[in-house]
């Protein structure tokens, strides 16, 4: 009598336990991908590295910075010379022209003419003499150059009589310069040449404004 009977039906039995264990298998839930923090998925932007603006450069100590020259002015200032008297300087502007004069009420004088170019009021006169200068903070400053002298100036803004005047008769013609205070500088200059102190401001003297030929 053959014992295969019992044999295949044990066999059978084994492969349908493994058939059931692989669906069985098969319906479970996959395991869950690993979770990412949202943190770490934000790719921070590249950032470009800008640099700071240099510092704009404070004006000297003193010296306020310059600004444009108003449209009509008189400004008046002194010079101190390290050999004689002091040297009185008067500049009128009229819409960009300008006129200046400088003069030690005695015998040294000089007349200068030019205009004001990107906020620069630059003069000439008669032997290389030359001007200079910056309007702000209600004044003039710059350079005077007369000959192979210069010297540094600051001339304040003035009003009502103060300013600059000339006069001329017989060939012989007087400038004065009147300052804020009301003092009269001047000097008179002949036919030949010859300087002198010019005599007191007649009321006949005529005012002279930016852009005005004198000297």
């Amino acid at each position: 009598m053959t014992r295969r009977g019992p044999l295949l039906t044990l066999a059978a039995a084994a492969v349908l336990g493994l058939a059931l264990l692989g669906v069985n298998m098969s319906k479970e839930d996959p395991a869950p991908a690993a979770a990412t923090s949202p943190a770490a998925s934000v790719v921070a932007p590249a950032t470009s590295a800008t640099p700071a603006a240099a510092p704009t450069p404070a004006p000297p100590t003193g010296a306020p910075a310059s600004a444009p020259f108003p449209a009509k002015a008189d400004y008046v200032g002194t010079i101190t010379r390290a050999a004689g008297p002091p040297l009185t300087l008067a500049i009128t502007v009229e819409d960009g022209a300008v006129t200046a004069y400088a003069c030690d009420g005695a015998a040294v004088e000089t007349w200068l003419q030019g205009r004001v170019v990107d906020d620069v009021a630059r003069l000439d006169g008669r032997n290389g003499a030359r001007l200079e200068g910056r309007a702000g903070g209600g004044a003039v400053r710059g350079t005077l150059w007369i000959g192979d002298k210069s010297w540094e100036f600051t001339a304040p803004v003035v009003t009502g009589k103060a300013g600059l005047y000339a006069a001329t008769d017989g060939g012989v013609r007087q400038s004065w310069i009147v300052d804020g205070a009301g003092g009269v500088t001047g000097v008179r200059r002949g036919a030949d040449g010859g300087t002198a102190p010019a005599g007191p401001l007649p009321a006949t003297a005529t005012r002279i404004g930016g852009g005005d030929s004198v000297g």
